[in-house]
């Protein structure tokens, strides 16, 4: 290929990838639009001047800071909870003499394409017949059961496929000669699994971070399910009060989407560089 050419394919590719931009940049623009033009104005005309006051009346009312403070819990511990649980089955299943590990593997990626609502109605069951909870008797009858409890909202976001299976790729492409040295020096499973193997896996590990942050974040469809109270929503319920009956608060709803993805932006700003590792040592293997 020559020179010339090489500067043409590469000029075309960067056109695309500035189109590319476009088409998620114009819709996030619009929404930017949106959120800062004053109430009454036509939403399809250009502000006529900006009105911050928007974002501080979605986020005025106490039921929002209730909102927020339950999305922040929930997204919080769940990820905490998945970082834990999948760089230790995922370390088990890559690095321990494990009985039938491939086929406890293979179990994983055959959750891969398991939908999540799938297992809806059976965690709603069992949500709501745990014994001797919300008015439960012994056998998980007569009452609610955790239903509209914290401990419901994070029940499907504690454990996934996809990071047990991302960190047990992580962890099969580090060289086990590392764990052998340690054990023959007396070091303990677990000192060998927390500070010689799981720091190699710091890029997975941010990935898996931002995975189940986003996902807990997110989530409309099981807190919608799980809870039947103001007490228990979450963010995402939460702009739901922007839709009347007649009209639809769209400046309000605009600032209110904007600032709660704010999180998301952040996080993944903060992990960046885990990510630009993570794909250089996946393309140096």
């Amino acid at each position: 290929m020559t020179m010339k050419t090489s500067r043409r394919t590469a000029g075309i590719w960067q056109a695309v990838a500035l189109i590319l931009a476009a088409l998620y940049a114009v819709p996030v623009g619009y929404i930017v639009m949106i959120s800062l033009t004053p109430s009454g104005q036509n939403l399809g005309q250009w502000p006529t001047h900006l009105d911050l006051g928007n974002y501080a009346d979605a986020f005025g009312s106490t039921d929002f800071v209730r909102f927020f403070g339950n999305s922040v819990a929930v997204a919080v511990v769940c990820t905490l909870t998945q970082l834990l649980l999948s760089c230790s089955a995922g370390y088990a299943l890559a690095l321990l003499p494990v009985r039938a590990k491939n086929t406890l593997t293979l179990l994983v990626v055959a959750l891969l394409v398991v939908p999540p609502e799938v297992a809806m109605v059976p965690l709603f069951v069992m949500i709501t017949r745990v014994p001797l909870l919300g008015g439960n008797d012994i056998l998980g009858a007569g009452g609610t059961g955790m239903l509209d409890t914290l401990p419901a909202l994070m029940l499907p976001h504690l454990v996934s496929a996809l990071p047990i299976f991302l960190m047990r790729q992580f962890y099969a492409g580090l060289p086990t000669e590392l764990g052998d040295a340690a054990r023959v020096d007396g070091a303990s499973e677990v000192h060998i699994f927390a500070r010689i193997y799981t720091p190699l896996v710091k890029p997975a590990a941010a990935i898996v971070a931002v995975i189940a942050f986003q996902a807990a974040w997110n989530d409309f469809l099981w807190p919608l399910v799980s809870t039947t109270s103001n007490d228990m929503r979450t963010l995402q319920l939460g702009l739901t009060i922007f839709f009347q009956e007649n009209s639809t608060q769209w400046t309000l709803l605009m600032a209110a989407v904007l600032a709660i993805s704010i999180p998301i932006v952040i996080g993944f700003l903060l992990v960046q560089r885990f990510f630009r590792s993570g794909v250089l040592s996946g393309a140096l293997k």
